[in-house]
């Protein structure tokens, strides 16, 4: 969104036809209107450019010859995205005789100004975008299974049910639609722009030779989208995932996500965050599974060190009331991380968190509802290149750690996963 206290050209227009010798009919101005004009100019200056429209509108009206007044109004209209209203009055200014040969200058670079940012913020409100990546993964615990087959208890697990290595390929394509309203949307004293966002996307990760491993998910979404400014923004997301399991379709998940973001005055944002999913699993052994999910949470981010380190932190709860009891679980999450620039084109990047569920039901066998806490690090570096035949394209290598404790030793495991990506939008 466009802000015009950054462009240099706004603010000489505004304040160079103050500072020059204006017309003696400006000059003459009552006493009232110069009240009038200095709180139009208060309004506008401290986020409020609709109430200072009105004021210096109001003065116009009155004093129609008073272009200092004028030339305002133009930039505060400039900065409610009404361009074709800032350009006719900054025009006006430029078509009086009487305006200083200094300020002239100024208005028609103004104007210009206007007419590149208006090219820019509505000359395409459609854009596409793909993006591709295909990588290299090796995965120590393929079907998160425990270090030993024999379990406290007396339990003994069948061949292959431990912990097993492989090595594989993921795959991943994607279209983004957006689509950005040609009239802005206010909000009080803000400009907003009213958005749709789609998206068609498709994932697969392939093993060597646990190939009964092997996920696909394909993915559809779409909603709409609000922008004010740049201190608000909000989604609302309906998705479907398709995925599938070796051969055989896994199940279906529906969802509706809303979120909203804000930016505070330091430039970090604060965001909230939900969803609704329903999740239908395919194969009649698993309909026990089918459930209703529901979750919640917030995130803190901000940028440090001249823009180069990115951090970010926040927590969500959620809850998943299931068909069996025995899938049905609560509980919550929190997670910290960071995105450090390090030489150019090159970050170094982590991630840590901690996901504790509660089940409801007990546990065959065991006769006890589970518990779980998983503990995920994930750290790695990503390049992106600027030359020669990677030009534009984005290589990433990751390393993740996990490690899932549970008061039933059959759901405890560990698992490293190494995966090396090139990918790049288009």
């Amino acid at each position: 969104m466009i802000d015009l206290r950054s462009l240099p050209v706004a603010a000489l227009v505004s304040g160079l036809f103050c500072l020059t010798t204006l017309p003696a009919h400006a000059q003459s101005a009552p006493a009232s209107v110069e009240e009038q004009y200095r709180e139009g100019l208060y309004l506008r200056e401290t986020g409020r450019p609709y109430s200072a429209i009105e004021t210096l509108e109001t003065i116009l009206a009155g004093n129609p010859t008073l272009n200092r007044a004028r030339l305002e109004v133009a930039v505060a209209y400039y900065r409610t995205l009404n361009f074709a209203k800032a350009r006719a009055q900054a025009q006006a200014v430029l078509d009086d005789p009487n305006t200083p040969d200094a300020v002239r200058l100024s208005v028609l670079s103004f104007i210009k100004q206007i007419e590149l940012d208006e090219a820019a913020a509505f000359g395409r409100p459609h854009k596409l975008d793909y993006n591709l990546s295909v990588g290299a993964v090796y995965d120590s615990n393929v079907n998160a299974g425990p270090d030993n087959a024999v379990l406290p208890g007396g339990l003994l697990l069948a061949p292959g049910s431990t912990a097993r290595a492989d090595g594989g390929y993921a795959l991943q394509a994607g279209v983004t639609h957006s689509w950005l309203s040609p009239t802005p949307v206010r909000s009080g004293e803000s400009t907003g722009r009213f958005g749709w966002n789609s998206q068609l996307g498709v994932y697969y990760k392939g093993y060597g030779r646990l190939s009964e491993y092997n996920l696909g998910v394909l993915t559809a979404a779409t909603g709409p989208a609000l922008i004010m400014g740049k201190n608000w923004r909000g989604n609302l997301n309906f998705q479907a995932d398709r995925l599938t399991l070796g051969d055989r379709k896994l199940a279906l998940y529906t969802s509706f996500s809303p979120s909203a973001t804000w930016r505070l005055n330091s430039g970090d944002e604060f965001t909230a965050d939900a969803q609704l999913a329903y999740r239908n699993f395919a194969q009649p052994g698993d309909q026990g599974r089918d459930s209703h999910y529901s979750s919640g949470g917030f995130s803190y981010g901000g940028l440090f060190n001249r823009n180069r380190l990115t951090l970010q932190a926040g927590a969500r709860m959620f809850d998943e009331e299931a068909m069996e009891d025995r899938y049905s679980n609560n509980g919550y999450e929190v997670f910290f991380g960071g995105r450090q620039n390090v030489w150019d084109g090159g970050d170094l990047f982590g991630r840590a968190a901690w996901r504790h569920s509660g089940y409801i039901g007990v546990e065959p066998f065991y006769g006890v509802a589970r518990r779980e806490d998983e503990y995920r690090l994930e750290f790695g570096a990503s390049q992106q290149f600027k030359t020669g035949w990677l030009d534009k394209w984005q290589g990433s290598a990751t390393v993740t750690i996990i490690q899932n404790q549970a008061n039933l030793a059959l759901y405890e495991y560990n698992r490293n996963l190494v995966q090396i990506t090139l990918g790049r939008s288009y």
